[in-house]
């Protein structure tokens, strides 16, 4: 199992561009004059590594989408599932809106994993296989030339494969459970809001004997009490889906942003969602 620095000692020094204030699509319509333009947008989000994944002409073809893959693993409730589709899609719009980014919104597609026979109470280590299968089959189909794949297959950068470079769509995927779907209505007057899960695909596969292990009653996965445990995976809220991917264009940031659940990074704090869950649960009773 791997172990990892904390992250609640340097946060602050690793979110600082999140921590400015949140314009609404409102605001800045009313702003006028240059210099106020100006200020405003030095508070948002630019999303340059967007732009950094679209424009790579080395190593990925022309014309790619920019975008998440989400699994479905929990099939009890086909109007949550759809419900949390529907508000992604409107988070991802409205942040791009908020940051004067809609340009960027006629390049991004959401890959739907739904296949009940496949997912249904799939975990992440199941997630992690299928998502590595797909990238796999991928892979042929965007990078810039067979030469291209044949130099990233020479080099597995250290084991994390010949898909490490190639952006956040190739590395990263959503999962949505149980929990991700009864956080639509127990989280909606939260500061957080609805949840999803994120993994990371370069951790690895375990085997099937290495995925026998006891979670403890504490965390959300994983076997030890210590909150420095990763087990590669971890809440967002559905809020931040737009910047995650940007941040998530430098693969490294996945460790700098690591927190185990059920904590989650939210903006510029960290939030514990099993404590959110429990306080939602209590106000409803």
């Amino acid at each position: 199992m791997l172990f990892r620095h904390s992250i609640f000692s340097h946060i602050s020094a690793v979110l600082p561009q999140r921590c400015l204030p949140r314009s609404s699509p409102t605001s800045v319509r009313k702003i006028t004059s240059k210099a106020q333009d100006q200020q405003t947008r030095s508070m948002l989000d630019d999303y340059k590594n967007i732009d950094a994944f679209l424009s790579d002409k080395f190593s990925k073809k022309r014309g790619l989408s920019w975008g998440f893959s989400i699994y479905r693993c929990s099939y009890k409730d086909e109007s949550a599932w759809s419900r949390l589709l529907q508000h992604l899609r409107e988070k991802i719009e409205s942040d791009l809106e908020c940051n004067q980014r809609m340009d960027l919104l006629s390049h991004h597609q959401l890959v739907i994993n739904d296949d009940i026979e496949k997912l249904n109470g799939a975990t992440s280590h199941d997630i992690r296989d299928h998502f590595s299968a797909w990238v796999t089959d991928q892979l042929p189909q965007i990078v810039a030339s067979p030469k291209v794949l044949e130099n990233l297959q020479s080099d597995d950068n250290n084991g994390q494969g010949p898909q490490y470079f190639l952006g956040p769509r190739y590395n990263f995927c959503l999962f949505v459970d149980d929990f991700c779907l009864e956080s639509l209505e127990l989280f909606k007057n939260s500061l957080c809001g609805p949840v999803v899960k994120i993994l990371s695909r370069p951790w690895g596969n375990l085997t099937p004997r290495e995925r026998e292990y006891k979670i403890h009653p504490e965390w959300h996965d994983g076997e030890t009490d210590d909150e420095l445990e990763m087990v590669e995976w971890m809440y967002i809220p559905i809020h931040s889906y737009v910047q995650w991917f940007d941040t998530l264009e430098v693969p490294s940031n996945w460790e700098a942003f690591y927190v185990r659940p059920p904590m989650m990074i939210d903006e510029c704090s960290v939030v514990n969602v099993e404590e959110e869950r429990l306080a939602s649960l209590h106000r409803k009773s």
